[in-house]
């Protein structure tokens, strides 16, 4: 048997399966008017975090807490013994921020209880930042050199400061002095007679007539932030003097100025605070030194923050920023803060229980405050056989024009 099969194979290919093409509809008027709007709101965000306020035309700096560095560890004493302490005296510093302040941080300080917005002519006044900054580092130095002087005395040494001259920190405009002084410059005679202090510079321009011709010495220190030094070239400017604003047919220079003190102290005290500026921490040095220079704790073992200008007698005077340096202590840690009758209030109330707050008028008042704490001032001036402090007067009299820690509490208690 036989059979004959022919099989005919035919392969056709499947046809090639496509994927299905997805089109997106044009966007629609609700949509197109959400994505505007978002892009709005961000570039609007962006526009208000990183502008400077000074965009709007808004001229103005902001003070917000620095911080409260340890005194002690900016003080250098050589030629005599010293003690480190356990505990702390820190002075207290605020960050101004100017140009680049920008729009939401503005917006944030005028919410912010702790910081403060100035008008930047009212903080700068009619100085140039250079001019700022060298007029603070005077006032620094000043407050470093007083601030030895007091801590020397106090300890029983008797130095007698040395005044030479009237350093000039401001100048009115348009006034015969803005005609040839810059900021800086140390007034240091007046038609050939030495001027030794502010004083003697009152005295001399105003025993003069509006347009009497004065010759004025003077001495600069260019392109440096230092004092003009006795070595430097002396100036000599021959000038006609304004009219006084307020005392009549009296002669007027037109300068604000202060006393350059320097003292002869039987050790070397240098005091290296970096970029920080102005008279504030005159207080701080002068504690930390009596605390370096003795055995035991000035301030009980506590860290205690200081704010407040020192002059050659002890006085503590006022300054500015309270609330910044307030916060800026309480982020610190510090224990008590010593302050100035005008600040007692502003800080007792940032204090909010965080540390005690204690008010001072003069040096033997802070001496005192600490020993309250534990701190052994009064017993130094014991085992020195030198005087012991004194508590400054708690008068209470509104119409004196003077603010005493006194009445400083009393406001508080009645508030």
């Amino acid at each position: 048997m036989s059979f004959n099969t022919k099989i005919t194979m035919s392969e056709t290919p499947n046809p090639t399966t496509q994927k299905p093409v997805l089109t997106r509809s044009p966007m629609g008027r609700n949509e197109k008017i959400l994505m505007a709007a978002l892009l709005f709101v961000a570039s609007i965000a962006l526009f208000i975090r990183f502008v400077p306020v000074s965009f709007l035309g808004i001229d103005v700096v902001a003070l917000s807490p620095g911080s409260a560095p340890t005194t002690i560890e900016k003080i250098d004493i050589e030629g005599t013994e010293t003690y480190i302490p356990e505990g702390a005296i820190k002075f207290t510093t605020v960050t101004i921020e100017s140009d680049s302040l920008t729009i939401w941080e503005w917006f944030q300080a005028k919410n912010d209880d702790i910081k403060e917005l100035r008008n930047r002519e009212d903080f700068y006044g009619d100085k140039t930042k250079t001019e700022t900054r060298k007029i603070n580092n005077f006032m620094m130095q000043q407050s470093q050199d007083t601030a030895s002087l007091v801590a020397a005395n106090f300890l029983g040494f008797d130095i007698i400061p040395v005044i030479e001259g009237a350093y000039v920190t401001e100048i009115v405009s348009e006034s015969s002095a803005s005609q040839f002084l810059e900021l800086g410059d140390l007034i240091v005679q007046v038609d050939g007679f030495d001027v030794r202090s502010p004083e003697d510079l009152g005295n001399a321009i105003q025993s003069k007539k509006p347009e009497d011709t004065v010759t004025i010495g003077f001495k600069r220190s260019e392109g440096t932030f230092e004092i003009p030094s006795s070595d430097q070239e002396l100036r000599i400017e021959q000038i006609s003097l304004g009219s006084h604003p307020r005392l009549e047919d009296t002669g007027f220079l037109g300068v604000v100025i202060q006393t350059p003190l320097k003292a002869d102290i039987p050790f070397d005290i240098t005091i290296d605070v970096g970029r920080v500026g102005g008279p504030s921490a005159g207080l701080a040095f002068a504690l930390s030194i009596v605390d370096y220079l003795t055995e035991g704790e000035l301030t009980g073992g506590l860290n205690v923050a200081t704010t407040g200008t020192i002059d050659q007698y002890g006085n503590i005077g006022s300054v500015g920023a309270y609330p910044q340096k307030a916060e800026a202590a309480a982020r610190s840690g510090v224990n008590l803060f010593l302050v100035p009758p005008s600040g007692y209030q502003k800080i007792l109330k940032i204090a909010a229980g965080r540390f005690e707050v204690r008010c001072v008028s003069t040096f033997d008042d802070a001496i005192i405050q600490l020993d309250d704490f534990g701190g052994n001032g009064i017993q130094i001036t014991s085992e020195l056989n030198i005087p012991t402090p004194t508590p400054s007067p708690e008068t209470i009299d509104e119409n004196d024009g003077y603010l005493t820690c006194a009445e400083a509490v009393l406001e508080t208690t009645d508030n």
